[in-house]
């Protein structure tokens, strides 16, 4: 007998509804785009000898994280600043319904969503590696620290792209990442997270948004759950939304607090990339993504709570928490680029997924806040 359609309890509103039902439904099945591995993007990464058809061991911080020790904790505990009052006032991490949902998946059998994290960086900036890995990383299924160099004791992975290795070249380095993680990993995960190494991710908060019934129909065509042996998904393409020079025709997923794929979109990104730019080297890459997936119908999601709040920040805790808007918004890209804004305390959302601009002595303290490990009083 046919499996009976469920519906979320509460559906989709208008706006998201219709962005969805405007989204093509993709084909789940591998297709392999890599032509032997002979060019970019899809030449593969290289080990520390420069051999090629390197495979990194993604999840290699899973099945061992290290342990978090706070450095300095008298003092960090002290602090009093804008950080402190957002991760306290505001932003928590929903605990009681994280050891919910991991009831509710040993009960049934059924696994959550598997997430892999994928950070860039470069050889120069390894040793911010360590923060992500003592901290958050470990809380992903699987993490790629995509660099120019492989070494296998901090785990980075060395994925060659065409052109320069420099700032206004990230746009190949990233064709590159994302055709490598589509090449090795699609198979394996539910969705994939990219962005910097001085990015923070709430991964808890993150995977309860991923497996929320809004999400799931969103990804299942707008009104229906999903079963779980859909063969076809709606690609979803999540982040924070900005209007490029205040053009809600030109949105994009900011790369600040990274963006996070569905299979779908992956695949359907990967698939665009020989005809969308290829030759073209720039820093922009995340306007660029937005451009090729909009090209294939695939608009960024508005990943806002119920109350407005944001998910995805493109600065630190504080800067969302003190930030005010000119007067005259053109004078300023942040407040022009901002759709349907709130200010101060009520920008962030409760439940936040992840936050830029994280140094490792402050990713440190932010871990320290939300997991307890920091009393402050």
């Amino acid at each position: 007998a046919e499996t009976a359609k469920r519906m979320p309890s509460k559906p989709l509103d208008p706006v998201r509804l219709e962005m969805i039902q405007n989204t093509p439904k993709i084909d789940l099945s591998f297709v392999d785009v890599a032509g032997d591995h002979k060019e970019h993007p899809h030449k593969g990464a290289v080990d520390e000898d420069g051999n090629w058809e390197y495979i990194h061991d993604e999840t290699f911080l899973h099945r061992e994280p290290p342990e978090f020790v706070l450095p300095n904790k008298e003092e960090a505990c002290a602090k009093r600043d804008a950080n402190q009052r957002m991760l306290t006032e505001k932003i928590s991490i929903d605990f009681e319904a994280d050891a919910a949902a991991e009831k509710r998946a040993k009960e049934s059998g059924k696994v959550r969503p598997k997430i892999l994290c994928v950070i860039f960086t470069i050889q120069k900036y390894h040793d911010k590696l360590e923060a992500l890995s003592h901290t958050w990383g470990p809380k992903c299924d699987g993490v790629v620290y995509a660099s120019d160099k492989t070494d296998r004791v901090i785990g980075t992975v060395n994925i060659p792209h065409e052109g320069k290795e420099e700032y206004n070249n990230i746009w190949q380095k990233n064709r590159s990442i994302w055709s490598y993680v589509y090449d090795n990993y699609y198979e394996e995960y539910d969705y994939f997270h990219s962005g910097g190494d001085d990015i923070y991710i709430l991964v808890e908060n993150l995977r309860l948004y991923l497996e929320s019934e809004e999400i799931q129909a969103a990804s299942n065509g707008g009104i229906y759950l999903p079963n779980g042996d859909e063969t076809l998904q709606t690609p979803l393409f999540l982040g924070r939304r900005f209007a490029e020079n205040g053009d809600m025709d030109r949105i994009f997923n900011s790369g600040g607090s990274g963006y996070t794929l569905n299979k779908a979109a992956l695949k359907t990104l990967v698939l665009a990339m020989p005809t969308c730019m290829p030759h073209l080297h720039t820093f922009s890459e995340d306007v660029l993504v937005a451009r090729c997936l909009r090209k294939s119908g695939v608009l960024p999601y508005d990943t806002k709570d119920e109350k407005g709040g944001e998910r995805y920040m493109p600065f630190q805790p504080g800067h969302h928490l003190t930030y005010r808007p000119p007067a005259d918004v053109n004078k300023d890209w942040y407040a022009l680029d901002c759709i349907d804004c709130k200010w101060g305390l009520d920008h962030c959302s409760e439940q936040s997924v992840a936050f830029h601009y994280i140094k490792p002595p402050l990713m440190e303290r932010m871990h320290a806040i939300p997991y307890g490990i920091l009393m402050i009083t």
